[in-house]
């Protein structure tokens, strides 16, 4: 276990394949420059993880003291700068997918070229940030920004890791990033991407998505030459009355009925209908509004939209299927709760953007150890690990890290293994009761 993840994790962060990117981004101009590329990166992934307090008197210090390089917090501000941004940006680029592509392999998507994830991300910035990351308005900050995050699911090629204003909405970043869409992929959404013109450039691309359906849409079924807009409020009756747990209908999408697609739609239990009931009341009173009808009327259903055939996608998969998105859910929660993105103090644009691109380097590295780990664990124990208590203990042992990434393979393989023995003992996954989370769900669907 963890020989080929060590392997690749210390080759990877190897002095001169770092240095290689350095220069290719122009972060190292010549060879005399005072600050590496390798130490730069080690000096700000192994700080204690503290960039919210970490001055540029505290880096020059840090510098000097476990580098030897001698400094000022000048010379190390100007290190800042839109090449220090891209070097991190292509660092974790060329990561990424050598960490993601540990995934557990599931058999029924070996039918796509690739299955797309993408969501985003978003969090408040101080106001100085505003020209760049402008926030939505009113109460809320000045400044805010959005990270858009797309990767395929079976190879971990990333197609999209940039980062946004608020203001452009994913509605907005649908339509631009079709572009590298090719046949047979498969597109997973959430509802803020769902545009019926990025829908059906997928289908003529002879590509497949598969989404929630948006209520603020109208689907309509066609009897005979009549388009009668669907009544979701009488459907959740229906199947309520009748005990039916899913169907499925032939519909037209959009004021035009431009898009034809398939719908399913699945009857929630009653518990989880009172849960989100009781979460959109709560929403609602905060914002001072009320709950529409037409809310309440499909508030008791999950309703899919998918140009996938019932043959090669059963009603009985799509839920399963839809669910991988909880991957991406995943990694968003482990950036803001263990890696702290989201806590940042006021300074300059490119140190901020630099620091963010390499709390996520230092958050992958741990990713894959945790998914390595896990995947032993399940197959050998039939034993489910807990990611946030797995970092956790990765974050208090970072210094540990850094010592058995900077030596060898096989220092890193013992340092792996170590975490591995403490797993089954203090990073057992807590079990919720008749909910499954993401982990269980890809390791049972890899099963």
């Amino acid at each position: 276990m963890g020989k080929k993840l060590s392997k690749e994790l210390t080759a990877f962060f190897a002095k001169d394949e770092v240095e290689s990117i350095a220069k290719e981004t122009d972060f190292v101009q010549r060879t005399s420059a005072k600050l590496n590329g390798s130490t730069f990166v080690d000096s700000l992934l192994f700080t204690g993880f503290n960039h919210k307090d970490l001055s540029l008197e505290a880096l020059s210090t840090q510098l000097d003291h476990e580098y030897h390089v001698e400094i000022s917090k000048q010379g190390v501000d100007q290190r800042f700068n839109e090449n220090s941004v891209a070097f991190m940006k292509s660092l974790l680029e060329q990561l990424l997918p050598k960490v993601l592509s540990e995934v557990p392999v599931i058999s029924f998507l070996e039918d796509y070229r690739s299955v797309r994830i993408k969501d985003s991300t978003s969090f408040q910035l101080p106001e100085n940030m505003e020209e760049k990351y402008s926030g939505s308005g009113g109460d809320a900050s000045k400044a805010v920004i959005r990270i858009q995050f797309e990767y395929d699911y079976r190879s971990g090629k990333v197609y999209d890791l940039s980062l946004h204003a608020f203001n452009d909405q994913d509605a907005k970043d649908a339509q631009l990033t079709v572009s590298n869409i090719e046949k047979n992929d498969l597109i997973i959404r959430d509802l803020g991407y769902v545009v019926i013109k990025v829908l059906l450039f997928i289908a003529n691309m002879e590509a497949w998505y598969l989404n929630r359906f948006n209520f603020s849409s109208t689907a309509y079924e066609k009897i005979g030459d009549v388009y009668q807009e669907i009544d979701f409020g009488k459907i959740q009756k229906y199947m309520n009355k009748n005990q039916v747990d899913s169907l499925e209908k032939e519909v037209y999408i959009g004021k035009k009925k431009s898009l034809k697609t398939r719908l399913i739609i699945e009857r929630l239990p009653e518990k989880k209908v009172e849960v989100r009931l009781r979460k959109a009341k709560e929403q609602a009173r905060k914002k001072g509004r009320q709950l529409t009808d037409k809310y309440k009327a499909h508030i008791g259903l999950n309703v899919y939209i998918t140009n996938i055939d019932a043959e090669k996608l059963p009603v009985k998969n799509v839920q399963i299927l839809y669910k991988l998105r909880w991957q991406i859910e995943l990694v968003f929660k482990i950036w803001k709760s263990i890696g702290e993105i989201h806590k940042v103090k006021k300074m300059k644009l490119h140190r901020f953007e630099t620091l963010l691109f390499a709390k996520l380097i230092w958050i992958i590295i741990n990713w894959a150890i945790m998914w390595d780990i896990s995947q032993h664990i399940w197959q050998e124990k039939q034993m489910f690990i807990s990611p946030i208590k797995i970092f956790k203990t990765l974050k208090t042992n970072s210094k540990e890290l850094q010592i058995a990434l900077n030596n060898s393979a096989n220092s890193m393989l013992d340092f792996i293994n170590e975490i591995y023995r403490l797993s089954p003992k203090h990073h057992q996954l807590e079990k919720k009761k008749n909910q499954l989370s993401s982990i269980e769900i890809i390791m049972l669907l890899a099963m």
